[in-house]
């Protein structure tokens, strides 16, 4: 499954390639609603032959620390149920972290920086929640939260005890497209809720 070539962008090369696919949409004169819809389903296709590179910084108190390595993240497929679904393929390729499993997760906004709580800048509290997956029903006025899931929630990523790791994670139900403008959070342990330790920008 992991024997293809594929090319590897950075941010600077997801921009570039944005702005070609909206160039290459606008001589077709689609409209900004048509194009965000073919660029959703173009980063959702298991088969695109494209790797994006994210920097990963460690988080601070008073805005971004030490560059400790990249993430590479892929469109790819997985069988479920004997069916071809496609999946998020994660490889990270990280340093100078704590030793054993910490939580992983996709954050709601691209923003690594510290953020203001209770009279105090907390590292990496700009990134938001994690992000969820809701299903609502009702009308304007009357709408009801039938489920609310950790569709952000990813496997632990696991820190060998030199401080490194480059481990690979499959997670089914995401693609590319769920993470463009989110953030990439490792934490500082396996615990959900602890501090955000390092944190990199999907945009």
């Amino acid at each position: 499954m992991f024997n293809r070539r594929y090319t590897v962008l950075s941010g600077l090369g997801l921009l570039a390639f944005l702005n070609s696919f909206e160039a290459r949409a606008q001589t077709q004169d689609i409209k900004t609603a048509q194009v965000d819809k073919l660029f959703d389903n173009f980063m959702r296709r298991g088969d695109l032959p494209v790797e994006f590179k994210v920097n990963v910084y460690r988080t601070s108190a008073t805005g971004l620390g030490a560059h400790i390595g990249t993430i590479l993240v892929r469109n790819s497929f997985i069988k479920i149920g004997g069916r071809d679904e496609p999946a998020l393929i994660i490889k990270s390729y990280l340093v100078s972290l704590t030793p054993g499993p910490h939580a992983f997760h996709i954050h709601e906004n691209p923003d690594c920086g510290p953020k203001a709580k209770d009279g105090l800048m907390v590292p990496g509290l700009a990134a938001g929640g994690h992000l969820f997956a809701e299903y609502k029903t009702g009308g304007v006025d009357q709408v009801t939260l039938i489920c609310k899931s950790h569709l952000g929630n990813l496997p632990n990523l696991v820190v060998n005890a030199d401080g490194t790791t480059t481990e690979e994670i499959v997670v089914p139900r995401l693609a590319l497209a769920d993470i463009v403008n989110r953030s990439i959070m490792v934490h500082a342990s396996q615990d959900d809720a602890s501090a955000r330790e390092a944190c990199g920008v999907f945009k």
